[in-house]
């Protein structure tokens, strides 16, 4: 039966070798933890440019075809507070009912109450 003094040796051999087989891995996961981070860091500026060239006129599709996938991170629209009227109703929206006729006055629930102009 070996030592203790042999069995403690063949574990730090183990135990070197090991360490000696992560090393590469702990350089690799360094290296690819930095790029990441870069690539995070070029997530909020490729947004903005998608959506420029489809404001500019390309479609999905076609950037597709070009190589640029759809981005992760669209640039945030900044909201505007809509303009409120006295009754509670935001204004620049179509009544629930429908768009109300120009011919004619309107119900209250913007249908058209029947009555036409001649």
């Amino acid at each position: 039966m070996p030592s203790a003094d042999e069995i403690l040796q063949k574990m730090r051999e183990v135990q070197e070798r090991r360490m000696a087989a992560a090393g590469p891995l702990v350089e690799v996961l360094a290296k690819r933890s930095s790029l990441l981070e870069q690539l995070a860091e070029l997530d909020e500026p490729y947004g903005k440019a998608y959506v420029d060239a489809e404001a500019a006129g390309w479609t999905a599709e076609e950037l597709t075809k070009l190589g640029a996938d759809e981005p992760v991170k669209r640039p945030r629209k900044r909201s505007r507070p809509t303009a409120r009227k006295a009754d509670g109703k935001t204004s620049g929206t179509a009544p629930a009912g429908g768009i109300p006729s120009q011919e004619g006055p309107s119900s209250t629930d913007g249908v058209t109450s029947g009555a036409t102009s001649t």
